[in-house]
């Protein structure tokens, strides 16, 4: 009796020490992303993005409108649009809720400067959209002003603003070691809901301004706004459907020398890829 109740003890002893194990075993892992942002450091031209998609059953989204504009250095019709976009999205009202993002285009000129940095993302949403003449202006995907009439982009924007959305997005970056780490938190009503399959994620890097000390092109301008210098992760975006809970991305050397690091803004935008209708874009923090 007395040795099967030691036996019986030891059994239990094992079953302890293995347990502890498991415990301290499981606990020991990073279990999550090892690119965390807290901890992580970046090395020079590294981009750092991470992603928490998470449900909100409150959700009470405001919507925000991004604006697509297509121009180029020697379009002259573009130094209208230009006057308008600036207008809107730095001097009004209007601007707190609508992000521009300029795709510079390979007409009338090839050789626009901006373009070149940035020509497969820059071709493929021309492709996209079926991009024919500079300027075009695409409101949230599905609407097309006439890009010289102010009150057209106005009325498309306010438009687009009285459209319900399901989801919210928060943006924020810091710049460290020459690199940029970007931390995204997106919330949506029903993170379960069969419209994810269909809606794509995309981060555009835009350059909120470039200077030149002459004229790139023939119109004569040598101030741009909100230029794209790249998408992330890639053209073709990251479907909803495989992002809920967090998730990290570490893009190696995309940072340009020539861009202005301090000068980066990230704008993450949600796009129904068949209709082409964007259902949000995001808020810089």
């Amino acid at each position: 009796m007395f040795i099967f109740i030691l036996t019986k003890r030891m059994i239990s002893m094992k079953k302890f020490v293995l347990t502890l194990f498991v415990i301290i075993f499981l606990t020991s892992c990073d279990t999550k992303p090892p690119t965390d942002p807290n901890k992580f450091v970046l090395k020079t031209g590294e981009v750092f993005v991470e992603i928490n998609f998470s449900q909100n059953s409150n959700l009470n989204a405001e919507k925000i409108v991004q604006l697509e504009d297509f121009a180029n250095v020697s379009c002259t019709p573009c130094l209208i649009s230009n006057k308008i976009i600036e207008s809107i999205s730095r001097n009004s009202e209007l601007g707190r809720r609508v992000n521009v993002i300029k795709f510079p285009t390979n007409f009338p000129s090839p050789v626009d400067p901006m373009y070149l940095t940035a020509k497969p993302f820059c071709d493929y949403r021309m492709s996209f959209y079926q991009i024919l003449f500079a300027p075009t202006i695409i409101v949230d995907g599905i609407l097309r002003p006439v890009p010289t009439d102010s009150n057209q982009i106005k009325q498309a924007i306010e438009q687009r603003l009285q459209t319900a959305t399901n989801f919210s997005i928060a943006i924020t970056s810091v710049v460290e070691n020459k690199g940029l780490k970007i931390i995204m938190n997106i919330e949506t009503s029903n993170i379960n809901s069969t419209e994810l399959e269909n809606l794509k994620l995309r981060v555009a890097l835009v350059e909120k301004e470039i200077n030149f000390s002459t004229p790139p092109g023939s119109n004569g301008e040598t101030k741009f706004y909100d230029v794209l210098r790249t998408l992330l992760p890639s053209n073709d975006g990251i479907s909803l459907s495989e992002l809920k809970g967090i998730h990290s991305f570490l893009f190696e050397n995309v940072i340009d020398s020539t861009w202005n690091l301090e000068n980066l803004k990230p704008i993450g935008f949600i796009q129904n890829n068949d209709t082409k209708e964007i259902v949000q874009s995001s808020v810089y923090q």
